[in-house]
């Protein structure tokens, strides 16, 4: 077999796998968005970002061990959650104190090896619940069940896809596409102080704080803000169609095509091609949570774009600042 022929049965099999996990990513998102608008429990919303955990790169088919585990970790996430909102709630100096000093553990043990779907679910449960508490104890436990459905469900989406869109048998294990509890803090303590109650920001607020890519410089922040801002002007886009056809079909549809057209960028392996992972995340939380029964009273998609984006730029612009204090404090140790 010639140089040649080699190279181009290469690239025709590198074709294929990013085709099917393109399809993959696509479809199993189609399928969750599918179960949870047409379900609609508290919360639904999030089961799509659940799936896309383990649809998007590096698009391995995780074993069901890993897949049961999941549903258990978000079960005990919600569960420390309640406890938390139900004993100590009550007493705002204390619960912030217990606040921190958890938010504070789980980023620690984060950056020593914690497993990031442990850590990730905890922080959010102990950061949304708490919120959710403060309208009512029922709703708490209403919103704690539907984290926990929604991880059960998003399991039986990612077990389907790869069942019935699995990748070629002589595929390359996939590739990973190309900090702080202080970060998130002071947001649950406004939060609180205020009795906000806007779930989605806090779930964002917690979901990109513990992005690796955010602690590593200007360059990865800006990456971040764009992506999100794709992702907000996809949503509004797709929002508005939906005004005019406010159909499920429909939004099954739009979803699909905007699957397949960012999927097919973020598999492209393009340094480019995470943004756009980003972006389908952010436009599935914003419609997803605007148009769902459950959703927020006031969940218009520009609203909530905007309230996105502030959050980024704070996240974006807390990391930039601890890292410069790190930075100082450190060359000022070495100096002496």
């Amino acid at each position: 077999m010639s140089a040649e022929s080699a190279a181009a049965q290469s690239t025709a099999a590198t074709t294929d796998l990013r085709l099917v996990r393109t399809v993959r990513y696509a479809a199993g998102t189609t399928l969750a968005v599918a179960l949870a608008m047409g379900i609609d429990w508290q919360l639904a919303y999030l089961t799509p970002v659940l799936a896309l955990m383990f649809l998007a790169p590096p698009a391995q088919r995780p074993n069901p061990n890993k897949l049961v585990g999941f549903i258990g970790i978000v079960a005990v996430a919600s569960m420390a959650g309640v406890a938390m909102s139900g004993t100590i709630l009550m007493y705002p100096v204390a619960f912030l104190l217990l606040e921190g000093l958890i938010l504070f553990l789980l980023f620690y043990r984060h950056a020593r090896g914690a497993p990031p779907m442990l850590t990730m679910w905890l922080m959010i449960a102990v950061t949304v619940i708490p919120v959710v508490a403060l309208q009512s104890m029922d709703l708490t436990l209403a919103v704690a069940q539907g984290l926990v459905v929604g991880a059960a469900v998003a399991v039986a989406v990612v077990w389907i896809a790869y069942a019935l869109i699995p990748d070629p048998a002589d595929a390359e294990p996939g590739a990973s596409a190309a900090t702080g509890a202080k970060d998130v803090f002071p947001v649950v303590a406004l939060f609180l102080y205020l009795g906000l109650t806007s779930v989605l920001i806090l779930v964002f607020v917690a979901l990109l704080s513990m992005q690796p890519d955010l602690a590593t410089g200007k360059k990865a922040g800006k990456a971040l803000i764009v992506g999100n801002l794709i992702g907000g002007v996809a949503a509004i886009i797709v929002f508005e169609l939906l005004v005019m056809v406010p159909e499920l079909y429909f939004l099954l549809l739009l979803t699909l095509i905007v699957g397949l057209s960012f999927g097919g960028r973020l598999f492209s392996g393009s340094p480019t091609g995470p943004l756009f992972g980003q972006a389908y995340s952010t436009m599935l939380l914003v419609v997803l949570s605007a148009t769902s029964a459950f959703g927020e009273a006031d969940a218009k998609a520009w609203t909530r774009v905007l309230q996105i984006i502030t959050a980024v730029v704070y996240l974006v612009a807390a990391h930039a600042a601890v890292r410069s204090l790190v930075g100082k404090s450190e060359t000022d140790h070495a100096t002496t």
